[in-house]
């Protein structure tokens, strides 16, 4: 007869099974992060972003991989902002203000750190990950991001992001601001597990990229719920529809433009009036400011130039509420020393109307445009010159 083990040394035996399995799957996805992240340092080197999609999973190990590489002897200049910043629908890299300001400063290295979706907050956590590494920071203010930070309970789109870049912002900073779901920020004990301890595991740490590099999702419940939804509007009719994200407004078919027009109008209210001592949004930036003093770096802040055109034709914006609510973090910019281009002052556009996919956002032809321009009003606050 087979003799049977002893339940302890079976349960040691067991453990042990798990561990070294458990150390197999770390090894293996050690390589499998290591060979993204090196994709997508040479799809940046190349095209001066990440890939668009997903950006949120790829941006983070980027600025990893930024901080390990040694000093090129250059200066480094950072973009930072949100989809305008990025390029969402724009299509090369190259015609983004960092490509064109890229092209211009051959003496400098220009890094497109916007992050598509992203609000003050997560802006915040990329500057404080780069701070060190960055010598000229310009950032660009959209203005939907400012409605949409401070009507929105929560604070970040995407907490993950903080948590792997160990940007964590504290609780307390949410203190006065009744209507902020403190929830939505992890809890410093929380922050210090995963700073301390299981940011140091790659299954943990880089859980994201390892879903979308074998599922394209960042979550398996992110697949889940799309699946899901997608079976709900087969059985209800509903088609998917998508909007071509490289195409101009008038290019578009009518019920795009539809989507475009409701999607803005919704995002440039704001749910109660804007009130500068009450105001998540000011006060992140307040936080920002803090920071780029604490480092002793020299910024520059300009607004994202808006399709006033088309943002007339169907009233979705209150240009009273604009001026209230950039005033405010103008004022704010410029008492601290930091120079703040206001590219909406006129109320006209900057760049024809042909050339924005909707009023926020410009495709390859406008981005180009705007980026020589940026360039020509850069000269005069000296982040231009030659070393």
């Amino acid at each position: 007869m087979m003799r049977k083990l002893p339940i302890k040394k079976l349960i040691v035996f067991m453990v042990l099974l798990a561990v070294m399995g458990l150390i197999g799957v770390t090894m293996w996805a050690d390589t499998v992060v290591e060979k993204v992240q090196q994709d997508v340092a040479a799809h940046a080197e190349k095209n001066l972003r990440v890939p668009a999609f997903d950006s949120i999973v790829y941006t983070p190990i980027w600025i990893e991989y930024l901080k390990e590489q040694p000093d090129n002897g250059k200066p480094d200049i950072g973009m930072f902002g949100s989809s305008t910043v990025f390029g969402t629908t724009v299509k090369d890299g190259w015609n983004t203000p960092s490509g064109i300001l890229q092209v211009h400063l051959n003496d400098k290295r220009v890094l497109n750190l916007g992050l598509s979706g992203g609000r003050l907050v997560e802006t915040y956590a990329i500057i404080a990950s780069m701070v060190d590494e960055i010598d000229y920071v310009i950032y660009e203010i959209n203005y939907g991001i400012l409605s949409v930070t401070d009507n929105d309970p929560g604070v970040t789109v995407y907490p993950a992001l903080l948590s792997k870049l160990d940007q964590n912002i504290p609780r307390g900073w949410l203190d006065g601001f009744s209507r902020k779901d403190k929830q939505s920020v992890p809890s410093s004990i929380h922050d210090s597990m995963t700073t301390g301890v299981l940011n140091n595991w790659t299954l943990y740490h880089d859980r994201d990229v390892l879903s979308y590099h074998f599922f394209k999702t960042r979550t398996s419940t992110e697949k889940i719920r799309r699946e899901i939804q997608k079976i709900r509007d087969q059985k209800k009719g509903i088609k998917p529809t998508y909007t071509p994200l490289f195409s101009p407004y008038d290019k578009l078919k009518a019920h795009q433009q539809e989507g475009i027009v409701k999607h803005f109008t919704g995002l440039y209210k704001w749910d109660k009036p804007f009130d500068k001592n009450n105001s998540f949004g000011l006060f992140m930036m307040g936080k920002t400011l803090d920071l780029l003093d604490n480092h002793n770096k020299k910024a520059l802040f300009f607004t994202a130039p808006l399709d006033t055109q088309l943002i007339a034709e169907h009233e979705m914006l209150n240009w009273s509420d604009y001026d209230t609510v950039m005033g405010a973090y103008q004022e704010l910019i410029e008492s601290r020393g930091y120079p703040f281009i206001e590219f909406n002052k006129e109320k006209t556009n900057l760049i024809p109307h042909k050339y924005y996919h909707d009023p926020s956002h410009l495709i390859d032809k406008g981005s180009n445009m705007f980026g020589e321009i940026l360039y020509e009003r850069l000269k005069t606050f000296g982040i231009t010159n030659t070393q």
